[in-house]
């Protein structure tokens, strides 16, 4: 039969499949479905989404209380597992033939499963159908109009008298597809090169040879580019299967059990874990998209098979090992990966990250038009990347202890930097914020950031900063403070991640520069600005965070950071002006500075231009009743629309950042959630943080996650406020609101150490800092710190997992899976193309390509999903009674 004969018939069948219900299992037409295929494209481009729903509609003859699809689709399924099974147990393919037969059997199921797991009302089918033990089945006699005879689905012939053993005629069919394709992985004249004569086995058993040369694997099993395109295949519906969490709502994914992955990750055995595992990520590490062979094209995946086996195999890999695990069955998968300890495997992972990663960075100077872009992997890449230095203690180690951490280090930032002003890639900049937060919690880090910070001259223009001159500590002092100040509020709900990446390095860091430490000044203005406290319940938790990091800086660095007390010496009045806070006196400023943007955008322009704050006078004091006169808050450093970073005593930035305009930020940090992150417990002073609320929620998910390194906490159900337009309703800050936090700021340090200062040089209080200063260099002698009392110890602020952080983390995985195949597979043909994926939002282009764009994306959109379902949430260790906080547990792996 020709090409386009067989393309007629196969729609006739589809046609005959949809429209004409309780077809015989016994009719061999059945075998049409994989013989008549010629390619992949003949399954999904002839069978249409209508004639796939057609099938997955609820069969008329099943009870109203447990609805299920036609029984045409059980008996297709059937049907090719089926002969799927005939293939696989005997060991081998025999003929190109049968070759393409699986291979149909396989496009068949990848077709069909996505559109059953869309339907809300099959989920009891499912869960009987797949995942329970098989049963007896039968379909609609419509010669007598009555129900027919009970059989096996797998054996159609074999007859199941009535009340007999119908409810255990063998293991779960779900259970059977999976162990079938994934034995079909390690299939000879599939996936592997056929055996030669010499090699065959009588028992037919299948032997599971890793694909490539790597780890656990000396040589690879020289798979050709046909066993390369099939086995893509086959994972590709492995995928399939295990996209269950796609049409799930975010908030519920991370706690819900998705059978196929549970099996998977807790159910296979040793050697099966052990060599799917080397054969995925030898794959990834060893592919080098740079090669010298053919300039790659890095726009979109080709159809080259190697890279399409190297994205698939990657995408399986880290939906197995993010998975977690439910009851307490850890992910084997992830343990596996967790017990890698040999240096030479350390080698090859680093080194295959690296290639993959740096690839826009080593193409800087490349003559190759597409060599200074992303691997359109990248993204995957850093998120086994993340997966590898949370669950791998050594592996950690390996990179932290070593320059390598400099290199790394820079690398994320890029992915980081490159992102942050494109709305569809910001769930991209959050994952590189909470990797390099991951990094930051090992003291090692942080020791090692002092090393001088050299030749940045040959990095991308989004990592260069003009005149820099310092360490690797300036360096990220300085991209945490472009990230806080250049994105338009786009990243508020890890504000408080970024804070705890200065923070963790606070202790260590020496030497810092004038311009890095004027970042951190500027950050502390505007994080103390009346318009940020005010805005918010928990705001002022940050701010408490980042005065810690100030301390932790003068009291176990004081000597080697004397341009950096300078700095907060001749700004006393800023610290100053916070101690004597008031709440009356904040109001007054908000409001004056919204009359006065009102009046400058009615085209009124004040007689007076504002003052510059360092020039007022401090003339308010809070009282110990909480109340006080009404003062214009000219003590209280206030950027004119909030805009951190924007102020009248900004330093004239030897190191600024040529990116955008520095940019305003909203008010509330988690009133408008942009995106599923949940925000940082913050850093609180002793006192207040006995004051903390009593029995918080916990995650009890604990087996498939390592949480040595990390730590999140919640967003707070909090209504954004635009500056200028008042105080949102449901916050009304009060002195008695007042008195919860601001006694217990920790500003005694920096009190102290401004006194000692100024009474060593009294100068400093007559000339406050300003962008005109000129900060002389430390003296030859260090002075000794005026701090009497021990340094207290480093406090590491973690990242912990909650269900609303992991649900963030699997729709930003999915949603990077689902972008990536919508490339490869326009139109149609993509795997969920015209289902109603409910985990994240897409929007389709006029040209019908995949758009992450919607104002938020296809990753980032799970935030605003998790928000309008979410609420009652509150900032972990935030001291606020509005809410109760939910903070994670730790997760071992």
């Amino acid at each position: 039969m020709g090409a386009s004969e067989s393309k007629l018939a196969f729609k006739e069948d589809i046609f005959r499949l949809s429209g004409t219900p309780d077809i015989s299992p016994t009719d061999p037409w059945w075998s049409r479905f994989y013989t008549l295929p010629e390619s992949d494209s003949d399954v999904f481009a002839l069978w249409s989404p209508t004639d796939l729903r057609a099938l997955t509609a609820f069969d008329a003859h099943c009870s109203p209380d447990s609805p299920a699809p036609q029984k045409n689709a059980e008996t297709l399924i059937f049907a090719v597992v089926r002969r799927l099974r005939e293939v696989v147990e005997r060991g081998k393919v025999e003929g190109e033939e049968e070759g393409r037969e699986i291979l149909n059997c396989v496009r068949v199921l990848t077709r069909l499963l996505p559109y059953l797991w869309e339907v809300e009302g099959l989920r009891a089918w499912e869960d009987a159908f797949f995942w329970q033990q098989r049963r007896a089945t039968w379909v609609w006699d419509t010669k007598y109009n009555h129900r027919g005879s009970l059989f096996d689905g797998l054996e159609p012939n074999k007859k199941v008298p009535e009340g007999s053993a119908e409810g255990n005629l063998g293991r779960p069919l779900g259970e059977e597809l999976l162990d079938l394709l994934v034995n079909a992985l390690f299939l000879p004249g599939l996936t592997l090169p056929r055996r030669g004569d010499g090699n065959e086995k009588a028992d037919n058993a299948i032997t599971y040879s890793i694909w490539q040369s790597g780890i656990g694997c000396k040589q690879s099993v020289g798979m050709s580019k046909e066993n390369e395109r099939n086995a893509m295949e086959v994972l590709r519906l492995l995928l399939a299967i295990c996209s269950r969490a796609m049409y799930m709502m975010p908030n519920v994914a991370a706690q819900t059990d998705v059978k196929a992955l549970t099996y998977l990750t807790t159910q296979s055995s040793r050697q099966v874990v052990l060599s799917l595992l080397c054969s995925l990520l030898n794959t990834v590490l060893k592919y080098n998209p740079a090669s010298w062979r053919a300039p790659l094209d890095l726009s979109a995946i080709t159809k080259d098979p190697k890279q399409l086996l190297v994205t698939y195999s990657l995408q399986l890999l880290t939906v197995l090992i993010i998975y977690p695990a439910p009851g307490d069955e850890p992910n084997a998968f992830r343990k596996a990966l967790g017990r890698l300890h040999r240096v030479e495997d350390f080698q090859f992972i680093q080194q295959g990250l690296t290639v993959v990663l740096s690839q826009p960075i080593s193409g800087v100077a490349s003559y190759v038009p597409t060599a200074s872009k992303a691997v359109p992997w990248a993204s995957e890449m850093l998120v086994l990347s993340w997966e590898l230095l949370q669950c791998n203690k050594r592996f950690r180690s390996f990179i932290i202890d070593t320059d390598r951490a400099h290199d790394f280090f820079v690398l994320v930032l890029y992915y980081a930097m490159d992102a942050k002003d494109d709305p569809a890639r910001q769930g991209i900049v959050r994952m590189a914020i909470l990797i390099l937060q991951t990094l930051t919690v090992e003291s090692t880090f942080g020791i090692r950031l002092n090393k001088s910070f050299s030749g940045q001259e040959s990095l991308p223009a989004v990592l260069r900063i003009p005149n820099f001159h310092g360490s690797y500590a300036d360096y990220l002092i300085t991209s945490v403070h472009s990230l806080m100040t250049t994105t338009r509020g786009r990243l508020e709900t890890v504000y408080p991640a970024l804070l705890a990446i200065i923070g963790n390095i606070a202790p260590y860091v020496r030497d810092l520069q004038r311009a890095t430490s004027s970042k951190l000044l500027d950050l502390f203005i505007s994080l103390a600005s009346p318009t940020f406290l005010l805005s918010g319940g928990d705001n002022h938790t940050m701010l408490s965070s980042l005065l810690e990091s100030l301390n932790a800086i003068l009291e176990h660095q004081y000597e080697s950071n004397r341009r950096f007390v300078e700095i907060i010496a001749r700004s006393h009045k800023r610290f100053e002006a916070l101690r004597d806070f008031t709440v009356n006196g904040a109001l007054a400023e908000v409001d004056r500075m919204a009359q006065e943007r009102k009046d400058r955008n009615s085209g009124i322009m004040s007689p007076l231009r504002r003052v510059s704050t360092d020039r007022l006078s401090v003339d308010g004091a809070r009282s110990p009743n909480g109340n006080s006169r009404q003062t214009p808050l000219g003590n209280v450093p206030e950027h004119s629309a909030f805009a951190i970073g924007d102020d009248d005593d900004e330093d004239d930035d030897d190191m600024t950042r040529p990116t955008a305009p520095q940019s305003h930020v909203r008010g509330s940090r988690a009133s408008s959630v942009d995106d599923a992150v949940p925000v940082q417990s913050r850093s609180m002073s002793e006192k207040a943080r006995g004051k903390l609320p009593v029995g918080q929620g916990s995650f009890s998910r604990e087996t498939s996650r390592n949480a040595s390194t990390t730590s999140l906490a919640s967003i707070p159900a909090t209504p954004t406020i635009t500056i200028g337009s008042g105080m949102p309703s449901t916050f009304t800050p009060t002195p008695e609101w007042l008195e919860t936090w601001l006694p217990h700021l920790p500003l005694h340090t920096i009190l102290t150490v401004i006194a000692a200062e100024h009474d060593r040089d009294p100068t400093l209080r007559r000339r406050p800092f300003s962008s005109t200063t000129s900060i002389p260099p430390p003296p030859a002698a260090s002075l000794s710190s005026p701090l009497t009392d021990p340094p207290s110890a480093p406090k590491v602020q973690h990242f912990h997992w909650s269900p609303l952080a992991l649900g963030w983390y699997l729709s930003m995985l999915w949603g990077f899976i689902y972008a990536a195949d919508g490339l490869n597979n326009p139109g149609n043909n993509g795997l969920w193309a015209g289902t109603h994926v409910k985990l994240f939002l897409v929007e389709r282009r006029a040209d019908g390509g995949v758009s992450l764009r919607r104002p938020k994306g296809a990753v980032d959109a799970v935030g605003g999903e998790i928000a309008r379902r979410v609420a009652g949430l509150g900032f972990g260790g935030g001291g606020s009674t509005a809410s109760s906080p939910v903070v994670g547990s730790v997760r071992e792996v």
